[in-house]
């Protein structure tokens, strides 16, 4: 199988990237820094420079993308989280524009080249729904112009640290509604795709931290791994990988439209996602939106 990834240089996504290269599957991997790449480049993966931060970065890759089809899966699996207020390229919130806009653009641009049978992923976080009580702040609305320039956001969260963790889950929720809405509009023309969101767990030593303070940054890496506070969703990026690689590949997971899956004691469960998730208005609304943030169509 030919698979697009995004996050492939570390964390869970470089755990998938090598176990679809030891399976025999061909890869293009986007990445900002080559350097980190070029592991994936001496086993034969295409990497394209790709810069999730910036729109034009990424309607290059969608162009890279083209170049590599046909597809058979399209993992989007990059993300950050920031404990201080950032902005990307074009202006829009730096958690909001990486983790969902970015993503967001390329599932509209590259579902075209994706064979019959192909699949789209997103991988999102049991962070965006309040009723998994992951200890982060959970999201308070779908609002993509609030989560875009939260400046104008009356609820915005005074300290940094709190803020930056919400506008995480809150991408996390784009991506499970995107998801969701990307299946509900492609089921007339496309009734073929597996569309899926992804939650890994929770998953300490995934580098997702590493903007976080000295000590909090060494507990979410070598602390918390050896906890099992979190129960049967605390993971590993081993297994968390692996079984990323496994819905991008098994017809075990073949014909899924706008599912969730989550990993849950080391194992990929379907799970209904967030009462929000479950708005059909609320997807339309920030397809909407971000198609006009991306400058495409609704």
């Amino acid at each position: 199988m030919r698979i697009v990834i995004t996050g492939g240089t570390s964390g869970i996504g470089a755990v998938a990237c090598d176990a679809l290269l030891t399976a025999g599957h061909s890869l293009m991997i986007g990445a900002r820094n080559r350097t980190a790449a070029a592991l994936w480049k001496g086993r034969g993966a295409h990497i394209e420079a790709l810069d999730l931060a910036s729109l034009a970065s990424t309607r290059a890759f969608a162009e890279a993308i083209a170049a590599f089809a046909p597809v058979d899966a399209l993992v989007l699996n990059a993300g950050v989280q920031l404990v201080q207020p950032a902005r990307s390229i074009d202006g829009f919130d730096l958690t909001f524009a990486t983790n969902h806009l970015a993503h967001y653009l390329l599932a509209r641009l590259a579902t075209p080249y994706l064979v019959s049978g192909g699949r789209v992923l997103l991988t999102s976080s049991g962070t965006h729904d309040a009723a998994e009580k992951t200890g982060i702040p959970p999201p308070l609305h779908a609002d993509a112009r609030l989560l875009a320039f939260p400046e104008h956001d009356g609820a915005l969260d005074r300290d940094p640290g709190t803020r930056g963790r919400r506008a995480y889950a809150s991408s996390k929720l784009a991506n499970v509604m995107t998801a969701r809405e990307l299946a509900a509009r492609l089921k007339a023309t496309r009734p073929d795709l597996t569309i899926a969101a992804f939650d890994p767990g929770f998953t300490p030593g995934t580098g997702l931290a590493r903007a976080y303070p000295g000590v909090i940054s060494f507990a979410f890496k070598a602390v918390l791994p050896a906890l099992r506070v979190f129960g049967g969703r605390v993971s590993t990026p081993k297994v968390s990988g692996r079984l990323l690689a496994a819905l991008a590949v098994s017809p075990a997971y073949a014909h899924a439209r706008g599912a969730y899956f989550a990993v849950r004691a080391n194992q990929l469960q379907e799970k209904p996602p967030a009462i929000l998730a479950q708005d059909a208005k609320a997807c339309a609304a920030l397809w909407d939106e971000s198609a006009a943030m991306v400058g495409l169509p609704a």
